[in-house]
């Protein structure tokens, strides 16, 4: 969330593409568009309150991280039972992030060499 404002892939993109391949079911899988959806925290919170996972938190590393940003993300279900996968923890030699250096190019390999539960 940036400035009330959360940034998810629209039902379109490419990462939701992923999502499907990897048979999951993105919470905003109909949404058109192949870009990103702007929300607020209050709809997304509504939708999302009760899912199972939460993946790529931003830049976050940590759950105490997510926790000092907002104390509302205490109440996402995803946050209560530990399910929450970042790819921004792996990064590579010169410090760039493995999964937007790989996933692009080559899904498999970036995705299974990036993703981490906090």
């Amino acid at each position: 969330m940036s400035k009330d404002i959360w940034n998810l892939p629209a039902g379109e993109s490419y990462v939701a593409q992923f999502l499907r391949d990897a048979n999951l079911n993105y919470l905003w899988q109909d949404t058109k568009g192949k870009g990103s959806l702007s929300l607020s925290f209050e709809s997304v919170f509504d939708k999302g309150q009760s899912a199972n996972y939460w993946i790529a938190p931003g830049y976050f590393t940590s759950k105490d991280q997510l926790l000092k940003s907002n104390k509302l993300y205490a109440k996402f279900n995803s946050y209560q039972q530990g399910k929450i996968f970042t790819p921004t923890i792996k990064k590579g030699k010169t410090g760039g992030v493995i999964y937007y250096e790989l996933a692009g190019t080559r899904p498999r390999l970036g995705v299974k060499r990036s993703y981490k539960n906090l």
